[in-house]
Formats: structure tokens, C-alpha cells, sequence
């Protein structure tokens, strides 16, 4: 009937809006299944350097095919957008000191990845392993009381601040004062076309543990199997969809990964017929699981996909899509229903099984006499105007739309030495919320997309210096309102008078505003260190991060003013250890 429509519309995002985008993913498949051979497909940590070092020659205009708004990306397809970085700044016959000193620091990265591919080897591959391929230590000071979003345990959502002015750190666990991590990862290959990689760190302070949080951490851990351009992998992997830099609307790294069952394709391909005009092209598809922390709908399903092109040199689009159902208390279906909810086409009746979906579009321009300045925009709506506008409001998602746009100038000085980047965020009421159910987009309590939260709107203007062609200096400047998205009654319901979280009433919208400070030292071969780390191979390269904020009503509170701080220092060894092979 038009009322049950106009409720399910309400609930969920109806998927035949990207029905277009589903029918370009399973031609991308099936294209790629022409492409024989298979590789060993190892995916690079969202924290490396490596994603600094291409975008930076993206911005300079030396990479042609590398499409950003989907990681991770793998180490062999690093090393091809090196290669062809390499090839572009040679026909470009110019001095760019910064490209290729960029460069240099790639291909001692992605030695072997690259010398397999000059030599046309990436198909026939040895059984090899890397059982170190990188370690991290980490010291993190962290000053301040933490951000959180406790709204009942049947929702609107709960949600907590893992380190203060440190999100999209894999929710790794720390506490008020002196932290310590250390992370280690490496990888092993079988038979050319099977592969398993994982990362685990342990985090907290040496004399306690953090409450609630488990000190050891499982940051990924996948096994993928490689069949030509398509990599099918299972396990935990970070995601990050979209154009946004400080952080993603759709899905980031702010949250532990969480275990699924993803295809994608390795490297751009082109679509087949007229849909060639589309460009060089990626997607991704999976099907995960989400935690059991929720009073209803314990361990819900996710399933997502995203997709970009790059139809013309200055122009890249993509679309996303992600949708939470079932789980324990929420299942109420058949096996007809868990398709119906799983491709979104029907997602039948809320009494027998809720779900929460969001869609988003994505657009990226180039203009390339205006120092190669990117501008982009993306928009991520969850909900429909079914009531307010029905005649088109059951199928567009209009009602409740989050915004991030932006632009990036990679070449504010002409030598490409110094970069500037603005980007705002505005998040809607509802984003990441399911009210009256726990569908909410977070795992282990941590937001699965932008850590602002619902509600809320943010902007920063980022300055980046290059120094000695391999140290790069960022300041960061950024502002911040979040409103209490309850009603009073609301909050003397989840929060009463004596409450500790929220001990005023009415709530009151927080502001803050702060800096910070970031270095960066790429990946620098330990010999050139002096002669006490002659003997070592390895890669050694560091990150630091100091930042300051003031907030007024931190949390909602009236009166409440706190100042917040946070220091990072971390180093990093890369090709820890060498490799072993046999035939």
C-alpha cells in the first residue's frame, strides 16, 4: 500500500537510484576476467607515507590512472602508478626536483613490486614470505576529556572518541596521559595467487589497561585470492570511500576494521561498448558483519559498494552505497527477505527486519592552469522526503543529506613545494543514526564514517611545506560546532540530573576551534643514517603530530570549558626483513 511504501521509503535508501552503478560493477567483472594471469595482492595500511607520496604527484599532474577515492590500494598497484608517474615526468622533460625525489623514495619502497613489473614477472611469482614487512613504535600524550554519544542503548546511537584530535587511527586504544604502540605486519605468498597479509598492534599505557578496550588490536588481517584484475579477500581491511581528506563521509578508518568478504579490482580497467567513454575505472563490493555492542539487531549485516571513474583527465565521479540489516533480533525473514534487504531492491517490513541505508555521489575537478587545483564535492543522504515531497521523495534521498567539498592546491608556489587544502563537513541530525533501533553506523562503539558525528559541521584550512625534498611540514587550522541532536525530555530520559556524562539541562551546542601541527619524514634507506645502522635494510621514516583545541560545552554541557591537547611521535621501519622465495 502507499502508506507501508511511504514507511519503508522513510526507513531506507531504495537502491534502483544506483541500479546503473550495480550493472557497471558486474561488467567491471566480467571484463576483467579476460585479463589472465594473477599476482600476489597485498594491501598497503591507510597510515603509510606511500598515500602522501601519490597524492602528492597526482597534484603535480604525473599520474594519469590513479583514482584516490577508494582505499586501500595494493603494493602492486603502487608501484604501477610509480612507473607511470616515472614515465610521465620523463616525456614532460622538466626539472620537478620534488617528483622525482618522490619517486626515488617509491621505488626503494616498492623494490621488488617494481622490479617484478619492469621485468614482466607479476604473473610468475615464487612462493615468498615477508614476515616483517613493517613495524611501527608509537608515544602518544593525550590531554583532555574525550567526545562521546550516548543516546540509550536502543539508540538514536552510542558512540565514543577513541584519542582526542586523533581519529582515523583504527579506534586504537588510549587513555588520559602517556600511550605507547607498537604495531607489526608483514605478509606471505602462495602459488602466485593466493596471498595473506595482516597488521596487529598493541596500544595503551605500560602501567594499565584502558577500560573496556582490549590492549591487543587486530588492525588487518586478510587472506585474498587473485584471479587476473579481480582480488576476492576475507578478513578485516580498512576502507576509505570518498573525496574527503581529514576524514570520510561514507567509510574511514575512525573504527577498527571489521571482518567481510570483498571483491574489487586491482587496477583501473575500462568497461566494454560505449561504456569505454566512462574511463579508467574502480569498484569495490563486500558483505561484512558488524559488532554484537547493541540491544537490538546484535551483529547486523553490512553490505556496501562504491565505484569511480575518471571519464576525462580533469573530471572523476563515483557513487556509494552502503546498507545495515538483520542481526540477532532483527531477523525476522526468510531467505527471499535476506536478498530482498541484501541488494536493497525490497526491503520488506520494518516489524520484520529494520533496515538503515545511505547513498552518496562524489564529483572531483581538475583545472590545470589554475596550478592544477582540485576542487570537489561529495553529498551522502540516508534518508527520502516520502511525505514531504512524495511525488519524487520515495526514491531520492533527500530528507537528510551530510555535505564535504572542498578544494586542493597542490602547486600554491609554482615549484610545487608548498600546497594549500580547504575542506568543510556538515553532517544532518540523522547521519549515522537509526532512531528507535541500533542500525547505527559505528563498530565498537566508533564512528564508521566522519568522527564528527551527527549533527555537526566542521572546517579546516591545512598550509603543507616540502623541506629538503623529503620532510613535509602541515599546519592545520580548524573549527567546530556540534548541536545536541535530543529534545529535553530526551536528555532527562538517557541523561538524568545526577547524571555524569550530561549533568546539566537543557543541552547546549559545543564549539571549538584549534591547530595542529604534523611532520612527515619519508621512508630513508637506514645506511644513509650513519654507520652503526650500515648492516640494517630496512627503511626508516617518522611522523609527528602535536595539536590544541579549545572547546565551550564540550559534550552539550553548559559552562563546560576544556582545552584539549594531543603529541604523537612515531618511527617506522619498512622491509623490516628480507624476503624468502622457493620455486
Amino acid at each position: 500500500s502507499d502508506e507501508l511504501c511511504r514507511s519503508l521509503c522513510r526507513r531506507t535508501l531504495p537502491l534502483w537510484w544506483l541500479m546503473p552503478g550495480i550493472g557497471v560493477v558486474l561488467l567491471q567483472i566480467l571484463g576483467a576476467s579476460r585479463a589472465y594471469g594473477s599476482t600476489y595482492v597485498v594491501y598497503i595500511p591507510l597510515d603509510s607515507p606511500i598515500y602522501e607520496e601519490l597524492e602528492t604527484l597526482n597534484g603535480l599532474g604525473y599520474l594519469d590512472t590513479y583514482l584516490d577515492e577508494i582505499k586501500p590500494i595494493s603494493r602492486f598497484e603502487a608501484a604501477r602508478l610509480a612507473l607511470e608517474a616515472e614515465k610521465n615526468l620523463s616525456e614532460a622533460k622538466r626539472s620537478e626536483p620534488l617528483a622525482r625525489s618522490i619517486l626515488v623514495s617509491l621505488d626503494e619502497q616498492l623494490r621488488d613490486e617494481i622490479r617484478w613489473l619492469e621485468s614482466n614477472r607479476e604473473d610468475d611469482l615464487p612462493t615468498m614470505a615477508h614476515p616483517i614487512q613493517r613495524a611501527e613504535v608509537q608515544s602518544l600524550y593525550s590531554a583532555g576529556p574525550s567526545r562521546d554519544w550516548r543516546t540509550g542503548p536502543n539508540g538514536p546511537i552510542n558512540a565514543e572518541e577513541a584519542t582526542p584530535l586523533l581519529p582515523n587511527n583504527d579506534g586504537l586504544p588510549t587513555s588520559t596521559g602517556t600511550n605507547e604502540v607498537a604495531r607489526l605486519g608483514g605478509w606471505a605468498g602462495l602459488g602466485g595467487f593466493l596471498t595473506g597479509y595482516g597488521e596487529g598492534a598493541v596500544a595503551g599505557p605500560l602501567t594499565h589497561d584502558v577500560s573496556g578496550k582490549s590492549r591487543a588490536q587486530l588492525l588487518g588481517a586478510e587472506t585474498v585470492l587473485s584471479l587476473g584484475n579481480v582480488a576476492i579477500s576475507f578478513g578485516q581491511q580498512d576502507r576509505w570511500w570518498g573525496t574527503g581528506h581529514f576524514a570520510a563521509l561514507s567509510l574511514g578508518d575512525n573504527a577498527p576494521p571489521f571482518p567481510a568478504l570483498t571483491i574489487e579490482n586491482v587496477k583501473p580497467v575500462y568497461l566494454p561498448w560505449i561504456l569505454r567513454y566512462l574511463g579508467p575505472g574502480r569498484r569495490q563490493l563486500f558483505m561484512g558483519q558488524l559488532d554484537a555492542d547493541r540491544a537490538r539487531s546484535q551483529h547486523p549485516w553490512i553490505v556496501g559498494h562504491a565505484l569511480v571513474f575518471k571519464p576525462l583527465p580533469t573530471f572523476e565521479f563515483g557513487l556509494t552505497r552502503t546498507i545495515i540489516f538483520g542481526g540477532r533480533g532483527n531477523d525476522h525473514y526468510d531467505f527471499t527477505g535476506f536478498l530482498g534487504r541484501f541488494t536493497g531492491i525490497a526491503t520488506g517490513r520494518p516489524a520484520n527486519g529494520n533496515t538503515k541505508s545511505r547513498g552518496g555521489l562524489f564529483l572531483k575537478f581538475r583545472i590545470p592552469w589554475l596550478r592544477n587545483t582540485q576542487f570537489y564535492q561529495e553529498l551522502l543522504g540516508s534518508d527520502n522526503l516520502a511525505y514531504e515531497v512524495p511525488t519524487i521523495g520515495h526514491y531520492l534521498p533527500f530528507l537528510s543529506v551530510a555535505y564535504q567539498g572542498g578544494f586542493y592546491v597542490p602547486r600554491l608556489t609554482a615549484d610545487g613545494l608548498t600546497d594549500l587544502r580547504f575542506e568543510y563537513t556538515l553532517t544532518p541530525g540523522s547521519y549515522s543514526v537509526q532512531s528507535g533501533n541500533s542500525l547505527y553506523f559505528t563498530y565498537e562503539n566508533e564512528f564508521l564514517g566522519d568522527p564528527i558525528g551527527p549533527n555537526a559541521s566542521q572546517v579546516d584550512l591545512q598550509f603543507g611545506r616540502w623541506f629538503e625534498l623529503r620532510h613535509k611540514v602541515d599546519i592545520d587550522f580548524f573549527y567546530t560546532e556540534e548541536a545536541p541532536n535530543l529534545s529535553e525530555g530526551s536528555a532527562r530520559f538517557y541523561y538524568p540530573a545526577n547524571s555524569s556524562v550530561y549533568p546539566y539541562s537543557p543541552l547546549t551546542k559545543e564549539h571549538s576551534f584549534g591547530a595542529a601541527l604534523s611532520f612527515l619524514s619519508l621512508p630513508e634507506p637506514a645506511a644513509k643514517m650513519g654507520p652503526a645502522l650500515a648492516r640494517l635494510q630496512a627503511l626508516i621514516s617518522g611522523h609527528a603530530k602535536v595539536a590544541i583545541e579549545y572547546a565551550d560545552s564540550l559534550n552539550y554541557q553548559p559552562r563546560a570549558h576544556s582545552i584539549r591537547a594531543m603529541v604523537m611521535f612515531s618511527g617506522t621501519l619498512d622491509n623490516a626483513l628480507p624476503g624468502w622465495e622457493w620455486r
